[in-house]
């Protein structure tokens, strides 16, 4: 039962598991526990692992700003301890950003990070059609 996922709560859990995952796409979901993704862990369990980051933990906060999460919930890439990004047309490629519309979009975006990431790319292309990539308009502070 090695895809049911985790929620992690202290930056301890995090960078164990960023460290430790090998060979796998390590999804970690910046969110709450309600969220639906992390149902979605099994579909993915074959090369990815998914771990959910309770955003309202106050020991993740450091992480929370490092990956600039301000819209919840949000996705952010590893493999083999390396931050995987995704060109999906929008201002920020380091996470996506919001929720997958359809379940089948979470496990092909996750492919495509996989089949990059045994390819050595640390930057893929998202899979998506436009339409079903969420946009916001991001702002940056103290630019």
């Amino acid at each position: 039962m090695d895809y049911l996922s985790t929620t992690l709560t202290k930056k301890k859990e995090i960078d164990s598991i960023i460290r430790d995952t090998i060979d796998k796409v390590l999804i970690l979901r910046f969110g709450r526990s309600t969220d639906a993704l992390v149902k979605s862990a099994r579909d993915v369990s074959k090369f990815a692992t998914v771990a959910l980051v309770d955003i309202d933990s106050e020991d993740i906060q450091v992480y929370v700003k490092y990956f600039d999460i301000t819209f919840i919930p949000s996705t952010v890439f590893f493999f083999n301890a390396h931050h995987m990004k995704m060109d999906s047309g929008t201002a920020d490629h380091t996470k996506w950003v919001g929720a997958f519309h359809r379940k089948q979009d979470f496990v092909d975006v996750v492919e495509a990070i996989f089949r990059g990431a045994m390819k050595g790319k640390l930057i893929v292309n998202c899979p998506l059609p436009p339409e079903r990539i969420p946009k916001y308009q991001l702002f940056y502070k103290d630019v």
